[in-house]
Order: C-alpha cells, then sequence, then structure tokens
C-alpha cells in the first residue's frame, strides 16, 4: 500500500492542536492579575521604568508578570532583575 509522505497521522494531527492549544492557555493572563497591574500602572509614586516594565509585560503577555507585580505591591519600587523559574 502507498502512503503519501506529507500525509500525518491522526495522533500527529491531534499532537499538533494539542500543542496549539497548550501555547494559547500559557499565553493567558489571570484577570485578578490584569487589574492589579493597571492599578500600579495609574500609581505616580512608581518610577517610570517599572512601569513601563508592567505595560510591556502585559502588553505581551509575559508569564513573570505575576512575579513583578507581587514584588512591586510588596514595595520594591525598582526591578533590576527577575528570577526565572
Amino acid at each position: 500500500m502507498a502512503r503519501h509522505g506529507s500525509a500525518s497521522s491522526r495522533k500527529e494531527a491531534s499532537a499538533q492542536k494539542g500543542t496549539s492549544v497548550h501555547t494559547e492557555t500559557a499565553k493567558a493572563i489571570d484577570a485578578d492579575l490584569k487589574r492589579r497591574a493597571r492599578l500600579l500602572l495609574t500609581n505616580s509614586s512608581i518610577p517610570g521604568r517599572t512601569r513601563s516594565l508592567i505595560r510591556y509585560a502585559l502588553q505581551i503577555k509575559d508569564p513573570y508578570l505575576a512575579q513583578v507585580v507581587r514584588r512591586v505591591e510588596a514595595g520594591e519600587m525598582t526591578i533590576d532583575h527577575l528570577q526565572l523559574e
């Protein structure tokens, strides 16, 4: 029986679909986190560079946004580095 080289099996097709769904899920940001981040953006006591970092992290849906928000809410106004988990 001849097989076409560009055809994929059902397992491969479902695995590819699962990967794209997982990627979209990983890029989602919790609504509460968005709200907290937006509140920090309006706080003028936070330095502009830190607010820019939060704004950019919101824009690109950065998975480390939660770490930044937690640290700023805890009183750390300047973020020099992130600890990647």
